[in-house]
């Protein structure tokens, strides 16, 4: 099976002095890997309290070459957009939902593509940051902790198994910003198992109602009258 090796480990930080400014923090050595992520990893659990679909973030390292060419004042390197892991080699096309990941003792299952918001507009001063990402689909993807155990920046991301080769990171992200009102779209993300519960209710809502939630207030940190915001 494929082996990805991880350069970085990054655990996120909420300053004290403010509570709000994030800071990553490189991790070294061995430590327990939980049902909700690393040790210490504030930041994360502060944004999505107890939601083990989100237990850890990665962010492919090639897309810094992209946004240093759009944004070039910008120091941007590993952990900028607040990831868990710095590696190369692996993209959201050939990423699935449902991938089944080994990282020393503990496995992974990847849970659904991660959507920018606002934190990271104010974290760069760019307010228009988290939409180019979004559009982009520059994005990463979260997995979520099958099971714990001791984990480290020696051992490789090891692919285990694959269970919906059709559902790719870079697909899911495409339908759910481009072809958002997509019935047939709709309907595979729904019937996903693997992806995360908030997609798959996102996914019903539309096709419910045949209308789009309101992403403002996740992009921009305001919401538009009356409408319901997108928390995916």
């Amino acid at each position: 099976m494929r082996a990805l090796k991880i350069r970085e480990v990054f655990i996120g930080k909420v300053e004290e002095i403010t509570g709000e400014s994030a800071v990553q923090q490189r991790l070294d050595g061995e430590v327990w890997l939980g049902s909700e992520g690393l040790p210490g990893d504030t930041l994360g659990r502060r944004h999505h309290p107890g939601d083990s679909d989100r237990a850890l973030l990665h962010y492919p390292a090639e897309h810094y070459r992209h946004w240093r060419k759009r944004f070039a004042f910008n120091k941007w390197r590993p952990a900028a957009c607040g990831e868990n892991f710095s590696a190369f080699g692996l993209l959201e096309e050939a990423v699935c939902v449902g991938d089944l990941w080994r990282w020393g003792e503990a496995l992974l299952e990847v849970s659904q593509p991660h959507l920018p918001d606002y934190c990271l507009a104010q974290r760069w001063n760019l307010p228009e940051l988290p939409r180019l990402l979004q559009d982009s689909g520059r994005c990463g993807w979260y997995y979520r902790v099958l099971r714990p155990g001791p984990v480290s920046v020696e051992a490789p991301l090891t692919l285990v198994q694959r269970h919906y080769p059709q559902l790719s990171v870079a697909q899911l992200l495409r339908w759910f910003v481009h072809q958002p009102l997509e019935r047939s779209a709709l309907r595979q993300m729904q019937g996903c198992a693997a992806l995360a519960g908030d997609w798959r209710r996102i996914a019903g809502r539309r096709l419910d109602s045949g209308e789009l939630e309101d992403w403002q207030m996740r992009l921009y940190g305001r919401s538009g009258a009356g409408a319901e915001v997108c928390h995916a």
